[in-house]
């Protein structure tokens, strides 16, 4: 039979000339005839989905040209090569804590050492942040966030900058030794009050407040604050945690994000508070308290998300009943008599770190076989495709777990002590690791894991704050 168009007739325009020509949409000026054949019930199948198949079959017979890995370093090995020059560069020039501050006062300061002291920047060169420290750049942002009427842009400058150096232990360690506070490790916690107050009692203060007072906090700062607080309550050690007494009831009446959000927001609060009671001087403080006594002697909660996603809805789960006797011990221990200590219940769930850790993973590699699998599709759902999908899925899963595998241990040696403190072992280690980043990156882009990769790293990882430790 003769070939047809939508099972009609189409006579070419007069002295036409005629040419194979692939499909591609730029070609917005010129028309692409779709010969189909009619075949066994074709009268039974629409034009529409006739295209449909024609379309999906060139597809399918089309080769899917994937570069080598030879030459995806031929590109990322240059490129890696001049980012590497380029941030050591910056580190060997801001080592001078003057020309440090004057940067950051001069016009797109801020912006360049954003892009500076992130955790990307760790990975490609040299690290930054121990200049951050040296040049106290930290000062500043405690001065402004010390005010009581402070604008949120002036507020988000402040949370950022101090962001950037508590997501590392050892900086904020140092951070805190470099305050002038007094002689012992516990006053040093008081040295950064200022952000205690803007992580607790934001959260309590009157709707009513005045218009850009602390009340007024957006929820992303209120949320930047408690971060905040997080990484430093987990970088000391639990004796030099001592805090004021109402940070405490501040914690145990705290509402809004993220202590409101859903039942783990409750689970982090017991955290939190557990962690601050392993300070002596804090289970004192705790004792005559009263409200703090009646938050730790309630029965606690046992409750999942709510959400229609049973895996969703499990790691997202909150139970405190252990940890607030845990709380309660601490408490007892160091003044008897004065709480009553509740009988034990197992947990139904995992930790909090546990359900943590899980949760991350488990949205990585949703990520990653979403991705490999629109890769992979051809337009046509049959068993091949399923197979060839489930394939391309698997591969970029193994991709997957190699770059993660290799980002987690660079992020241990970057988190070291004497990555942050030797700048002679720092440099070599940092230029290996980028020629590693380099080799691994040119290999897993054959396997469709470069873009799920780079996703995770801009938008997931701050999404849920994919680098957080609680102590068991």
């Amino acid at each position: 039979s003769r070939p047809c168009l939508a099972q009609r007739r189409i006579d070419p325009p007069r002295n036409a000339r005629f040419s194979r020509m692939a499909l591609r949409p730029w070609n917005v000026f010129q028309k692409t005839l779709f010969a189909v054949r009619p075949e066994a019930g074709a009268g039974r199948i629409s034009v529409t989905t006739q295209l449909s198949l024609a379309r999906a079959r060139l597809q399918i017979q089309e080769p899917t040209i994937v570069a080598s890995t030879a030459q995806c370093a031929a590109i990322l090995l240059p490129a890696s090569a001049t980012v590497w020059l380029l941030l050591f560069a910056a580190q060997w020039r801001y080592s001078d804590p003057s020309r440090l501050r004057a940067v950051e006062e001069g016009p797109g300061g801020v912006i360049l050492l954003d892009l500076l002291g992130s955790r990307l920047a760790a990975h490609l060169g040299p690290y930054q942040v121990p200049n951050f420290v040296r040049g106290r750049l930290h000062e500043t942002p405690l001065k402004l966030l010390s005010e009581e009427s402070l604008p949120d842009y002036k507020r988000a400058y402040a949370l950022s900058r101090l962001g950037q150096i508590s997501q590392r232990q050892v900086a904020i360690v140092d951070v805190l030794r470099l305050e002038p506070a007094g002689s012992t490790g516990a006053s040093n916690l008081l040295d950064v009050v200022t952000v205690l107050r803007s992580a607790f009692e934001s959260q309590t203060v009157e709707v009513s407040a005045a218009p850009g007072s602390i009340g007024t906090m957006s929820t992303s700062l209120q949320d930047a604050a408690v971060r905040i607080v997080l990484d430093i309550v987990s970088a000391l050690p639990p004796e030099e945690r001592s805090v004021p007494g109402w940070v405490l009831s501040s914690l145990v009446a705290a509402r809004g994000t993220p202590w409101s959000d859903g039942p783990q927001g409750e689970e982090l609060k017991a955290s939190l508070l557990l962690q601050l009671l392993r300070t002596p001087s804090n289970c004192e403080l705790a004792a005559a308290l009263p409200d703090v006594l009646d938050y730790v002697q309630q029965p606690g909660i046992k409750a999942k998300a709510d959400t229609v996603f049973p895996i969703r809805a499990y790691l997202l789960s909150g139970e405190t009943p252990d940890l607030l006797r845990r709380c309660s011990r601490l408490i007892g221990k160091q003044c008897p008599g004065t709480v009553e200590l509740p009988p034990r219940a197992p947990r139904d769930t995992p930790s909090l770190q546990a359900k943590h850790d899980v949760r991350n993973a488990w949205t990585t590699a949703l990520i990653t076989v979403c991705w490999a699998s629109f890769r992979a599709w051809r337009g046509v759902l049959d068993v091949n495709a399923l197979i060839g999908m489930s394939r391309a899925s698997a591969s970029a899963l193994a991709g997957m777990g190699v770059l993660e595998g290799l980002w987690r241990l660079e992020e241990r040696m970057i988190e070291s002590r004497w990555y942050y403190e030797e700048a002679s072992l720092m440099l070599p280690c940092s230029a290996a690791m980028c020629l590693t980043n380099a080799v691994a990156w040119s290999w897993a882009f054959r396997l469709s894991a470069m873009a799920p990769f780079v996703a995770c790293r801009l938008v997931k990882d701050d999404f849920l704050d994919a680098y957080r430790s609680f102590e068991p």
